[in-house]
C-alpha cells in the first residue's frame, strides 16, 4: 500500500507549538524515526499535558501507536484527530485502514435517516468553523434587518426581509452545529476500547453476568457512569457495563 506508507509519515512542520513544547515535539519526531514508537507517544502526551492540542498531533500519535502494534490507541488517536478536524484526509484514510485489524464486527442498528443526515452535516466542519459561520450569519441578519427598517424603496425592503430570513436560518443552523460540536468535545459520546479484551457485564460489578466480549479498537457509545464502571452500547444495540480503565473517551 504505497499511499498507506506515505500517509503514515509524520506531519513535520505543520504543527505550531510553543517554545516549551517545541523541544518535546522534536524529540518525538527523532524517536519515531528511530523506531522508538512508544517513547515517541510519551513525548506527544507530554505536549498534550502542557495544554496544546491539535488534529495533526493526534494523527502523529495514531501513526506511532499503529507502528507499535497498539490498535486500540491507533483508532483512538485517529478518531481524536478527526473529531478536531473532520476534513483530515490522512487520519480518515488511516482510520479506515487500521479498522481492518479490529476484531469485533457488529451489524449496526439502522438510524432514522433524517437524524443520520443532520449528524453527518454537523460533523462536516470543526467547531471553530461553525462558530465563524454563525457570526457571519448573525451579521448578515442584523445588516439585512437594518436595510429592511430604513430602506425607502419596496424592492430594497423585500430584499432586506428575505436576506434577514436567510441569515437567521444560517445563524440557527451554524450556531446549533457549533454547540453540538462543543458538547461532543466537552462531554464525549463515544469511546474506544483500549484493553486487548474486556468482558461486558450485566451490572456494574465483577459478579455481574457475562454478556459478551469486546476487543481493542472497538468504538462504543458511553452512557451513565458509576464509580469505576461505565455503561456502554455497541452499534447493534446491546448494552452492558465495563470497568472504566478498559476504554478512553474520544
Amino acid at each position: 500500500m504505497k499511499f498507506l506508507q506515505i500517509s503514515l509519515i509524520l506531519l513535520v512542520g505543520t504543527i505550531q507549538l510553543s517554545a516549551a513544547s517545541d523541544s518535546l515535539y522534536n524529540e518525538a519526531v527523532e524517536l519515531y524515526e528511530k523506531g522508538e514508537f512508544e517513547n515517541a507517544i510519551l513525548r506527544y502526551r507530554e505536549i498534550l499535558d502542557s495544554g496544546y492540542e491539535a488534529a495533526d498531533l493526534y494523527y502523529n500519535m495514531g501513526n506511532a501507536a499503529f507502528r507499535s502494534n497498539n490498535i486500540g490507541y491507533a483508532v483512538l488517536y485517529y478518531e481524536k484527530a478527526l473529531k478536531m478536524d473532520p476534513s483530515h484526509q490522512d487520519a480518515a484514510y488511516n482510520l479506515k485502514y487500521v479498522s481492518k485489524y479490529v476484531v469485533d464486527a457488529f451489524e449496526e442498528v439502522p438510524e432514522f435517516f433524517v437524524r443520520r443526515w443532520i449528524s453527518a452535516a454537523v460533523h462536516l466542519l470543526p467547531e471553530h468553523t461553525w462558530s465563524i459561520m454563525a457570526l457571519l450569519g448573525f451579521a448578515l441578519t442584523l445588516a439585512s434587518l437594518l436595510l429592511y427598517l430604513f430602506a425607502k424603496g419596496l424592492a430594497l425592503k423585500k430584499a432586506g426581509f428575505f436576506a434577514a430570513l436567510a441569515g437567521l436560518i444560517l445563524f440557527i443552523f451554524t450556531f446549533s452545529s457549533a454547540l453540538a460540536q462543543h458538547r461532543s468535545i466537552v462531554h464525549p459520546d463515544y469511546a474506544i476500547i483500549i484493553s486487548p479484551s474486556v468482558v461486558v457485564k450485566s451490572t456494574p460489578s465483577q459478579s455481574g453476568t457475562e454478556l459478551f466480549i469486546l476487543h481493542e479498537g472497538t468504538k462504543v457509545v458511553v452512557n451513565e457512569e458509576l464509580t469505576g464502571w461505565q455503561n456502554i452500547r455497541i452499534i447493534d444495540g446491546r448494552e452492558g457495563w465495563i470497568p472504566s480503565d478498559d476504554f478512553e473517551k474520544i
